[in-house]
């Protein structure tokens, strides 16, 4: 009897996960935090880590051996996402994006791909029932295949670990309060795709009769990576890395300014020539509109100018946008930052900016948020 409920618990044991990472990706959303793209990455991979989960369920759960290799195939395609989405987000996390990030989907593609054709070649001969005929099963799979798709997802896994790792020493640097918070996270991490590697990796070479653990042990690092990312805290690590970047870049201009053009704010780092900032801000409400007119397909606004060594960085509002002027390196986390500021700004000032009469004055705070932008580089 207690075998049995010991099996079930097991089998159920993966809703956890799924109910941790789908929370956290509901939190996410409910924060705005879907704009950059190591938000974007980052949500990608809690939704896939908790379909990965769901999948791995229904695999243990399966009533015929072909909804198990459904099931398994169905796993194994979700967790290769996940741990690529993990990867992408823990790279431009540390770094910033590039175009290139994208071709690292390339392998996961084709290994997803070989998996559903090779790995379960005969599902009604290579799915293996642990205890009698019917759930939970184990799967006996193709060892080539098997081999291929535990080697991307370990090479990744790898690359996603070394990155956090050099998060945590510029974090530390930054916030020696955060380090305990930031080094719960990678070992959580690394504690998840130890079980992973154990228990799955030897399941599949060696065919031993023993449950998947590792969509159970992702349950971990969603639980502190819940209490890191708290919006609660005083101390975030998006702050700690923003200040930590701030010294790719210099800021050389800040202006907020309405939908229509009208300049409502402005400031200048001391010494910096700038053209007229009025004049600025019709041009750049003139390059907008002839963006969205010439090109009526594009959706969205302008979110940045490169010439040279400086870069226009603009973030849209409601009513207003940010935009700043700046030599270096843009990073998500200044635009995330810009984002936060002008949303606090539009909510401070919604009665004035709602029915704008182009007088600057009436806008309270604006120097005080421009002013915040320069303070950190």
């Amino acid at each position: 009897m207690s075998i049995s409920w010991t099996l079930a618990f097991l089998q159920y044991l993966p809703l956890a996960t799924v109910a941790v990472w789908w929370g956290l990706a509901a939190l996410q959303v409910a924060r705005d935090r879907y704009r950059t793209w190591t938000e974007v990455f980052f949500l990608a991979a809690c939704l896939f880590v908790g379909f990965y989960a769901l999948a791995d369920v229904f695999f243990l759960t399966a009533p015929t051996e072909a909804r198990a290799a459904l099931a398994a195939l169905a796993s194994f395609t979700t967790l290769v996402f996940a741990i690529t989405f993990f990867m992408l987000f823990a790279v431009v996390f540390y770094t910033r994006m590039q175009t290139w990030l994208f071709g690292l989907l390339a392998p996961c593609l084709v290994v997803i791909v070989g998996v559903w054709l090779y790995l379960v070649p005969n599902p009604a001969e290579d799915i293996r029932s642990l205890v009698g005929s019917g759930p939970p099963w184990a799967g006996s799979w193709d060892k080539t295949w098997f081999t291929i798709w535990v080697t991307l997802v370990v090479v990744y896994a790898l690359v996603m670990a070394y990155a956090l790792l050099r998060t945590y020493r510029e974090v530390n640097l930054q916030s020696p309060r955060l380090r305990r918070r930031m080094l719960g996270l990678f070992v959580a991490t690394l504690l998840a795709l130890g079980l992973g590697v154990v228990t799955n990796a030897l399941r599949g070479f060696l065919d031993l009769q023993i449950p998947p653990l590792f969509s159970s042990a992702m349950v971990l690092p969603g639980i502190v990576s819940i209490v890191t990312l708290s919006p609660v805290s005083t101390e975030r690590f998006s702050v700690a890395v923003r200040r930590w970047k701030a010294s790719r870049y210099d800021i050389k201009a800040a202006f907020v300014i309405y939908t229509d053009g009208t300049l409502i704010g402005a400031k200048i780092r001391p010494g910096e020539k700038v053209i007229d900032q009025d004049l600025f801000g019709a041009t750049l409400d003139v390059i907008q509109n002839f963006m969205r007119t010439s090109f009526p397909t594009l959706r969205g606004s302008l979110s940045a100018i490169k010439h040279g060594d400086y870069t226009l960085v603009m973030e849209r509002g409601r009513w207003s946008y940010l935009t700043i002027i700046l030599q270096g390196e843009e990073n998500d986390q200044l635009r995330r930052h810009m984002r936060d500021m002008l949303l606090k700004y539009e909510h401070d000032n919604q009665p004035v900016l709602a029915d704008w009469r182009g007088m600057p004055s009436e806008a309270v705070g604006t120097d005080t948020m421009l002013g915040s932008l320069f303070e950190e580089t």
